[in-house]
């Protein structure tokens, strides 16, 4: 008896949990458009929608079009609605650095010896820093400097372009 009575509760209850396991993410609408410099577009770059209100940002690459799709959640989900502070990077890819190869028996014997010095990624001898460098105006890389906004509506018809 206590059984059917139990049943009983997990059927009135069950509607309830369902209802409850949606996607569990805040709603979101498509958001596109096009990244150009000087009317040409951008390959590559880095789109990133800067909520005011403290909602997630949302992000997208270019294609080779200078298109791009906003994700927040997921691929492609969109931006929540709201006002939005827009950056725009794009970097280059350091070179490779190569490893110095170690002398034979040093890893099986444990001792990388004193005058190892780890990979520097200088060892080209040409100068410089090997890390990514903007390729972009680098006023458009802050949200405070950029000057782009964007509000996103409750609707899928959310298109930005952006001539920089």
């Amino acid at each position: 008896m206590l059984k059917k009575k139990h049943f009983g509760l997990a059927i009135l209850l069950l509607p309830a949990v369902l209802v409850g396991c949606g996607s569990g993410f805040p709603k979101t609408y498509k958001v596109a458009g096009t990244v150009k410099l000087g009317g040409k577009p951008v390959d590559g770059a880095l789109v990133t929608f800067v909520p005011s209100d403290g909602t997630k940002s949302a992000v997208g690459s270019t294609n080779a079009q200078g298109e791009f799709k906003l994700s927040t959640f997921g691929p492609g989900d969109g931006a929540q609605p709201g006002s939005y502070k827009v950056t725009i990077t794009k970097t280059s890819t350091p070179p490779a650095t190569a490893t110095p190869a170690l002398q034979p028996g040093v890893i099986a014997s444990g001792d990388i010896g004193d005058d190892y010095a780890p990979p520097t990624g200088n060892e080209g001898g040409k100068g410089g820093s090997s890390a990514p460098k903007n390729l972009l105006p680098a006023k458009y890389a802050s949200e405070a400097t950029s000057g782009l906004i964007a509000t996103v509506a409750e609707n899928d018809n959310n298109t930005f372009d952006f001539d920089l």
